[in-house]
């Protein structure tokens, strides 16, 4: 837009909602007018272009970075711009890939090894910004997805791209540690799961055998796993994915295998 002006552009198609959708913006001495009426002020607009790593709710004159502290972590949660969704940032850590990549095309790896999702009871044990569980859900799947940290949940609710988490009928949200929620599912009350837990360093008890275990116990007949580490050619993600391995195995898991193009392990029952 700010390019448009410049050279004295006065329609424009562009986007208000962090590039899930495209929309119309005249131009004109005072800002932008998108088509449903959303005003912006230039000033507004060069405050938003001057910051490449954040993203930004904008009314009038003024601009909010999207960002929460947790109360609960004491980690700062915000939204890092991509060429797709945006990424989720805790603590200056991207909970996404973002390296020839963007999220989108991230939840996709992920889910692809669990094959098919259409009637299957899958469980999304982190929500984060809620890719994999809408995906997993426009696939056909009935999907459980559970958050601990009230900072990433504001998140997902001012995030455009994180809509259907509050709107799909087939996604129940829940709010907790996962590491006790499991504890409430019955026995074989999923056909897929989904493991993206964070980093190591901030969740190690979710790369844990008693978690490992209770992932088993909640898996039904024939139902497969795929785990999230991070990049397996990395010293942090050789040795998270070697420690993962052995105690999917030694719970009870078949089939380990490393998925690297997903950056993660698949496992049986």
């Amino acid at each position: 837009m700010l390019a448009a002006r410049s050279d004295d552009v006065p329609l424009i198609e562009t986007s208000h909602d962090l590039g899930r959708t495209a929309t119309q913006a005249r131009l004109d001495e005072a800002g932008a007018t998108f088509a449903d009426g959303i005003q912006v002020c230039w000033t507004a607009l060069q405050h938003v272009v001057g910051d490449r790593n954040g993203c930004f709710e904008v009314q009038g004159t003024e601009t909010t970075r999207i960002q929460q502290m947790s109360d609960l972590t004491g980690r700062l949660a915000s939204l890092y711009p991509t060429q797709g969704p945006p990424a989720l940032l805790l603590s200056g850590t991207l909970m996404h890939r973002i390296k020839g990549i963007h999220p989108g095309q991230d939840t996709q790896h992920k889910l692809q090894p669990l094959g098919r999702l259409a009637g299957m009871r899958v469980l999304d044990t982190a929500t984060g910004l809620g890719y994999t569980a809408i995906e997993a859900a426009d696939a056909g799947a009935e999907v459980i997805t559970v958050e601990w940290d009230p900072a990433v949940v504001d998140m997902e609710r001012r995030n455009p791209w994180s809509a259907g988490l509050f709107a799909h009928h087939a996604i129940d949200r829940r709010q907790g540690d996962i590491a006790e929620v499991i504890e409430t599912f019955d026995d074989n009350a999923f056909d897929r799961i989904l493991h993206d837990p964070p980093v190591f360093e901030l969740a190690g008890d979710l790369y844990g055998g008693a978690f490992y275990a209770q992932l088993h116990r909640v898996l039904a007949p024939r139902g497969r796993l795929f785990h999230y580490v991070g990049n397996l050619d990395s010293p942090s993600g050789i040795r998270v994915s070697r420690g993962a391995s052995r105690r999917l195995g030694e719970a009870g898991f078949g089939d380990v295998r490393l998925q690297p193009d997903a950056f993660g392990i698949s496992a049986r029952l």
